[in-house]
């Protein structure tokens, strides 16, 4: 029978992706998402009717497994399509394709209760053995079957196993793509998945119907059935199966005003519903028993956890943030203490060679601050440490062997040694951890873990540009770990590389890169061969950009790019840019090393762009740069928040070493009115209607030429002269009045600073802690004012004359004087815009001494 096609309304998977922007589902209302989402559905083909969504298998032993499917003929209505009384569903299951060998069958009753759901455990398996299976049921008088799927038991138990191959994978946001990553797993020769969490987004709707409508709309991905109906898939969740980062009974996040508790129950029923899971999984309520143990032979042990039902509220408010007092509370657990108590038996109990964690959040700890502070995200286990030290201790303590940490929910690839003591790099590793990218969710924090790398060199391996899934194959004598990602998640047909391989040697825990993968690779040093972190590199073809990326700590990098000749451009704050042209065959693979060299004098020009993935300028503005830093200055670009005002306007700046975190500089503004309130930085009150370039040799000088808005009779000259190894740069802007009478300002500048960790500085108040929605004066006891972040540059304006206030939050801070400019007369504010990196001092005192 042909594949059923859904009738939805006409609005496709593109017009889906504009409403959903780069979020997460949850962005979206559960009305808007559900409409746009079967709208895209409706060119999927599905799995025959009334299998729509096809069928699985999950949770092996060495005898048994489970068979799922779903009697839906339709998957979005509200019924299924289906009538409202028990439906006899007939399953089999042999060791052949045929039917011949080993066949067993039954049939079970379904209904309306549990979405017409059917989980069949199948017993009295051969163990270690392929089987297939499949459903049938009577439709309009004829006995209709599903597909056939295949499915595999475990080895039994103590049995020596010589090789296990298996994948996981995580986070799969809808809106992210149509999951190639499926495909390019399905057509692996594995054993298992393991699947740790996020299997759906939710909306911002919380009841049981919707979470069934959205766990049907995610199997409507013919890659993900798939995969399913290929192997045994064991499954855990994380938090978007009911909430972004709820906890316990406690939400995440504002939902459709409904109890949380009744959220929590309808999303683990329809989770449990759609899934192969075993009948001590079902839920009562809004519990549900999902830890559970898998023993293959005596070669693995896999603990698989659940780190959401039972944790405590994230400490100090959530988020990415400085730890505060709540983050050592010995009571804090991701786990609660029964499955706490439940895994350190099991693991102390272990025969196996290798003992597995298969759990969500990165437990290896991560500082986000290249300084002395500490920056960490309290959703994972760093918000957690007491427990994740319990755990550490207890496999040095009992010597566990051989333990392997899987984790997901961070979109990102990463190989992480887990140490007695992270704060102290010498100390022993412990155990492995392999955490997986996303199959299609977005990792809009990319920038800031790689920024954050040189703080951590327990993290051995990381990679956050791609999506895919890890492929895991498993002897007595050593644990191999394949990074699989796919070139584009949202191309059906995007080709899959190998981005790296990493082995453990059974008795030395630890991470070794035995194969650098598929891919464009390279390493960029300078002319004394060392390593430039931060460079950015660039791929072209045909003069449009195709791909790009930012070199690691080592100077270390990898782009994926279809065949074809291409140009690669390497370029980094301080140094000439290169560029190589080559050809990329179908492999993808070359080596392109690049040798930067220090810029010697200072230059301003265009067709140059200042690193970082916050850049806001473009090829058509003006870059003023020598060894230490480098400025871009508008010509063209205006920037949302400042049009028409940002010509003239720095928008990208950064160190030698760092990459661009600034949003704009408003440099200056000027108005008749004092500027407060929340909005009072974005002043759009100097427009700019020339940018002339000078300057050569040892000075480089760009000026901008405009009016006052509002004051026209007031011109405004801007200046910006950058010398040669200078870390500032000098500023002077002219207002003149070329009227026939005074006029009284306000002027000064203001900075907005994007990058992670944001905050302000004034002198006399240190760090400026005011939240975005209040504002306020601080009096400043020298004449400067700066803001940083997490990546440790300081960006700063020295004024040469005090006499001025300054105004903001966390966020941005402005600089506020009223001046008087008499008929004919001018007036002039001078100041220094610079750029420090301050990895071990005060941010504020660099500035001071600047």
């Amino acid at each position: 029978m042909p594949g059923l096609r859904v009738s939805v309304p006409d609005l496709d998977r593109r017009r889906f992706l504009a409403l959903a922007g780069v979020g997460t589902v949850a962005a979206l209302t559960g009305a808007e998402l559900l409409q746009a989402a079967s709208a895209a559905a409706a060119t999927a083909e599905l799995d025959p009717t009334p299998f729509t969504l096809g069928v699985a298998s999950g949770d092996p032993a060495h005898d048994s497994v489970v068979l799922w499917t779903r009697v839906v003929p339709d998957p979005f209505a509200e019924d299924g399509g289906m009538p409202d009384r028990a439906v006899r569903v007939r399953w089999e299951i042999a060791r052949d394709e045929d039917f011949r060998t080993g066949r067993q069958s039954g049939t079970v009753s379904t209904d309306a209760t549990s979405a017409h759901t059917v989980h069949i455990t199948a017993t009295r398996l051969r163990p270690d053995s392929w089987h297939w299976y499949r459903f049938s049921v009577e439709l309009d008088g004829q006995q209709v079957s599903s597909r056939t799927g295949r499915t595999r038991t475990l080895p039994a138990p103590g049995r020596r196993v010589d090789e296990l191959t298996f994948a996981f994978a995580s986070c799969q946001a809808w809106q992210g793509g149509p999951y190639p990553a499926w495909r390019d797993l399905a057509e692996q020769d594995l054993d298992f998945v393991v699947h740790l969490g996020d299997y759906i987004y939710e909306t911002s709707l919380g009841s049981l119907a919707e979470f069934r409508r959205l766990h049907a709309l995610y199997k409507t991905s013919p890659d993900l059935r798939e995969a399913h109906a290929r192997f045994p898939f064991i499954t855990t969740w994380d938090d978007h199966e009911v909430q972004n980062n709820y906890a316990d009974d406690v939400p995440g996040a504002a939902g459709d005003g409904r109890p949380f508790l009744e959220r929590r129950a309808g999303a683990y029923q329809a989770y449990f519903e759609h899934l192969p899971l075993r009948a001590a999984s079902e839920p009562e309520g809004p519990d549900m028993l999902l830890y559970r143990r898998f023993d293959v032979g005596r070669l693995a042990s896999f603990s698989v956890l659940d780190t959401r039902q039972y944790r405590t509220d994230q400490p100090c408010g959530d988020g990415r943030r400085v730890p505060c007092a709540e983050v050592d509370d010995p009571a804090a657990t991701l786990t609660g203490p029964e499955q706490e108590r439940w895994l350190l038996d099991g693991l102390s109990a272990s025969r196996a060679t290798w003992n597995v964690i298969a759990q969500q959040t990165i437990m290896a700890q991560f500082d986000y601050d290249l300084g002395p502070d500490k920056v960490v995200n309290l959703d994972q286990w760093d918000g957690y440490p007491a427990a994740r030290s319990r755990i550490l201790g207890h496999l040095a303590q009992q010597d566990v062997r051989n333990p392997v940490v899987l984790s997901g929910d961070w979109h990102t690839s990463w190989v992480n040694d887990l140490l007695a003591d992270f704060d102290d790099p010498t100390s022993a590793v412990l155990a492995t951890e392999f955490v997986g990218t996303s199959i299609s969710s977005g990792a809009g924090w990319d920038a800031d873990v790689r920024l954050g790398l040189p703080a951590n060199p327990h993290v051995r391996f990381y990679n956050g540009s791609y999506r895919g899934y890890v492929m895991c194959q498993v002897t007595p004598e050593r644990w191999r770990s394949t990074y699989r990602i796919v070139l584009d998640a949202r191309d059906a047909d995007s080709p899959a590389y190998t981005i790296g391989v990493f082995d453990v040697a059974e008795g030395t825990p630890g991470a070794v890169r035995v194969d650098t993968g598929d891919g464009l690779t390279g390493r960029v040093t300078d002319d004394a061969g060392a390593p430039v972190g931060q460079a950015e590199v660039a791929v072209t073809r045909d003069g449009s950009q195709v791909a790009t990326t930012f070199t690691d700590p080592d100077g270390r990098w990898v782009l994926f790019v279809p065949e074809g000749e291409v140009t690669v451009q390497v370029r980094a704050v301080g140094y000439e840019g290169v560029s190589r042209t080559l050809t990329v065959d179908g492999s993808g693979s070359a080596t392109v090393d690049a040798t930067l060299t220090r810029l010697t004098g200072a230059r301003a020009g265009t067709e140059v762009l200042v690193p970082g993935p916050r850049r806001e300028a473009g090829v058509r503005d003006v870059v003023l740069e020598n060894g230490e830093l480098a400025l871009a200055v508008s010509v063209v670009t205006q920037d949302g928040q400042m049009t028409p005002t940002t010509i003239g306007k720095p928008l990208d700046l950064a160190a030698r070493g760092g990459q661009d975190q600034i949003d704009w500089i408003n440099l200056p503004y000027a108005q008749v009115a004092q500027p407060t309130g929340t909005e009072a930085w974005q002043s759009r009150t100097v427009r700019s209607s020339e940018v002339q370039v000078g300057g050569s040799g040892d000075v480089a000088e760009v000026s901008t030429v405009g009016v006052v808005v509002g004051v026209e009779q007031v011109s405004v000259r801007t200046t910006y002269r950058l010398a040669a190894g200078s870390k500032d740069v000098e500023v002077t802007s002219t207002f003149r009045n070329a009227g026939t009478s005074p006029v009284t300002l306000w002027v000064g500048d203001a900075i907005d600073y994007d990058g992670a960790g944001q905050r302000s500085g004034v002198p006399g108040h240190g760090t400026i802690t005011t939240p975005y929605g209040s504002p306020a004066v601080y009096v400043p006891t020298a004449p400067w004012m700066g803001m940083t972040g997490t990546d440790r540059q300081v960006y700063g304006l020295v004024y040469e004359q005090g006499g001025f206030d300054c105004y903001g939050n966390s966020n941005w801070i402005m600089s506020r004087r009223q001046v008087t400019i008499a008929a004919g007369g001018s007036f002039e504010l001078v100041r220094r815009l610079t750029v420090r990196t301050a990895l071990g001092a005060d941010p504020w005192q660099v500035l001071a001494e600047a």
